[in-house]
């Protein structure tokens, strides 16, 4: 008797959209993770959360602002050495950017696009209905040398 009480939860937690991502930064102590959550079915926003893991050092889960599911979709680069303060990351999702800390796992929204966000390292993004992937930016060809 209880099962039909469970076919409709089912049904309507079935077409949600819910997956993660990671970039392995360093070894497998060292990650950055997109998690997007549909809440309902019939919701067309998805919540973003970027968790940050250096093990044993911190892990920390940080909100990025909510997006609709066709826009699901965010850009990780690396700046140059010494641009900033700590070693981070930067996160583009649609026109916000945010820092994320590779030393204490902390994200802060920038109040204004960096002038240089650095070199793309790749895009997490949605493939097809249920699945959220990570893809590299490819590699740059090294400039051609004079002969």
């Amino acid at each position: 008797m209880r099962a039909y009480y469970l076919l409709p939860a089912a049904l309507l937690l079935g077409g949600c959209f819910d997956d993660t991502a990671s970039l392995r930064l360093g070894g497998n102590d060292h990650a950055l993770t997109l998690q997007a959550r549909q809440p309902y079915f019939w919701s067309q926003t998805v919540e973003l959360e970027a968790v940050m893991s250096r093990q044993p050092d911190c892990h920390r889960r940080s909100r990025l602002d909510a997006v609709t599911l066709n826009e699901v979709s965010v850009d990780v680069y690396r700046p140059e050495a010494g641009e900033h303060a700590e070693p981070i990351l930067l996160l583009k999702q649609g026109a916000n950017f945010y820092a994320v800390s590779t030393a204490n796992c902390e994200l802060q929204k920038f109040k204004a696009a960096p002038a240089k966000p650095g070199t793309r390292l790749g895009t997490f993004r949605r493939e097809g209905e249920k699945k959220l992937k990570y893809a590299p930016a490819p590699a740059t060809p090294a400039p051609a040398q004079p002969q």
